[in-house]
């Protein structure tokens, strides 16, 4: 999720528990607010009426309401009134909504000339509280869609310019390759943060930069002085090998050196590889067709799983295409299938289904292998003294350059599955 997703998600949500907290607040105040106008408008009216009283006696005999909204009734003299006002609320009906409508009621008692006491009761309709609240959640609803709206613009316009270093600089640091030879240059940003950050970055790379060259070096220089003394052992024992004047046991000794120092070879070989692998130092990357390129390993491997005694079957249920560098994926290939035909034995079958994103290799086995340690470097399920114990260390290397998923699982066969995405 992108950020800016991410933070309007949380701001949206936000809004929402605001604007429903700030409502409800604002319809107390708003109805409030209605109320002490009203009371106020009903407290003048009653200082008009009582006033009028005075000088008009006609007014005392208002029984109903009518035209004037207020209405006059005579008290037995005798008892102490409460001459304070009181108001309340009620309905009653109107012709013009043939409904009951709210109304507000102000009841207060007084005296006319004569000292004798009257009930002054005034009312006036008040707005509906359940419309207010309608129309107040209708308002607000409107409101909180344009604020969304309005954010998510602005979140997309301001922070799409204010995120724009930093998105730069994302970008570069996903294209940076270490030992490319190309310096990382984080772009100029007027956010002191992000100006921090590409600096931090900068040095980090560079430090980075400086370790992974000498490394390389290192590696690079050890496999080389390593492989000369071997060549030039290998030779002369081969040499000696080919003197006629050693008997039988000498001979074997020699040969079992001689194995051993090209296994040392082939170790060589495979850690340089791996290290090669895991510093990504095969860049050239083309669209590979597993199909094609199955099938032209399998011809190679033709002879070796024939000396064997094992079949070697091919389904394509699929086209299988993947952008990757030639080399590993020819690698990746070689490691399986030569993994599959050694641990097969004579009579055996090794089946290679191509899916469309799914290649599997099956062969026949009795026992399953520790399927925890399977691709750990220098695990053998054996005691064959010509494994390295690398070959399935490769694949999983060369799986995690690619973002491959390397599997392995037992059902009546040995099944290995590297899963493309």
């Amino acid at each position: 999720m992108k950020l800016r997703t991410y933070t309007l998600r949380y701001l949206i949500v936000a809004l929402l528990a605001v604007i429903a907290l700030w409502a409800s607040l604002f319809y107390m105040v708003i109805l409030d607010e209605v109320y002490d106008n009203i009371d106020d408008g009903l407290k003048n009216s009653k200082i008009l009426i009582t006033r009028e009283a005075y000088a008009n006696e006609s007014i005392l005999e208002t029984r109903e309401f009518g035209i004037n909204q207020f209405k006059v009734e005579p008290l037995p003299k005798g008892p102490l009134y409460d001459f304070s006002d009181k108001f309340m609320s009620g309905f009653e009906y109107m012709e013009y909504d043939d409904d009951n409508e709210p109304f507000r009621y102000l009841e207060t008692v007084f005296n006319d000339a004569h000292g004798n006491p009257y009930k002054l009761t005034i009312r006036a309709s008040i707005v509906e509280e359940d419309e207010l609240l309608e129309d107040l959640m209708t308002a607000l609803i409107a409101l909180y869609f344009m604020l969304v709206i309005s954010i998510a613009l602005l979140n997309h316009i301001i922070l799409r310019k204010v995120w724009k270093s930093f998105y730069i600089l994302l970008y570069r640091l996903k294209n940076f390759k270490l030992g490319s030879g190309v310096k990382f240059k984080a772009p100029d940003s007027p956010v002191t943060e992000f100006k921090n950050l590409g600096k931090e970055l900068e040095q980090v790379l560079q430090r980075n930069e400086t370790v992974f060259t000498s490394q390389k070096q290192f590696i690079e220089n050890a496999s080389h002085e390593l492989q000369t003394p071997l060549a030039i052992s290998l030779n002369k024992l081969e040499l000696i090998l080919e003197n006629n004047n050693l008997n039988e046991e000498q001979a074997t000794e020699i040969s079992k050196i001689s194995d051993t120092l090209n296994r040392l070879v082939r170790l060589n070989k495979s850690l340089l590889m791996l290290s090669r692998i895991e510093n990504k130092q095969f860049e050239e990357e083309e669209d590979i067709n597993y199909n094609t390129l199955v099938s032209e390993i399998t011809e190679e491997f033709k002879d070796f799983a024939d000396y064997k005694e094992v079949n070697l079957t091919t389904i394509n249920a699929a086209q299988l295409h993947f952008t990757m560098n030639k080399g590993l994926a020819t690698t990746l290939l070689n490691n399986l299938l030569k993994n599959a035909i050694t641990h097969t034995k004579a009579g055996g079958s090794v089946e290679i289904i191509i899916d469309k994103n799914r290649l599997t290799f099956l062969n026949n086995g009795d026992t399953p292998l520790d399927k925890d340690r399977i691709f750990d470097r220098f695990f053998r399920s054996t005691l064959n003294e010509q494994s390295t114990g690398l070959g399935l260390a490769i694949v999983q290397s060369i799986a995690s350059v690619y973002n491959l998923t390397a599997e392995y699982e037992f059902n009546q066969k040995h099944i290995f599955r590297i899963i493309f995405p």
